[in-house]
């Protein structure tokens, strides 16, 4: 569970411990993105040209949603 909590990485940039890890885990370097959409974009990129595992598939779908969540005004 506490891998799992949501913390604001720089800017709007928000990142479990277990977001990190799947990142690390394809050697994306998480902190040269400016934002989420442009995090997301990459990560696009990968699973359109790349044989990837499911992990990184979910974790775009995470990411995806932590963008809307954060950048939506309720």
């Amino acid at each position: 569970m506490k891998n799992s909590f949501v913390k604001k990485i720089k800017n709007d940039i928000y990142l479990s411990d277990d977001d990190i890890r799947i990142l690390k885990k394809y050697e994306i370097d998480y902190e040269s993105f400016l934002s989420m959409k442009e995090l997301l974009f990459h990560l696009e990129t990968i699973l359109n040209n790349m044989e990837v595992d499911d992990d990184l598939e979910e974790l775009a779908i995470k990411i995806s949603e932590y963008n809307y969540h954060f950048k939506t005004n309720k």
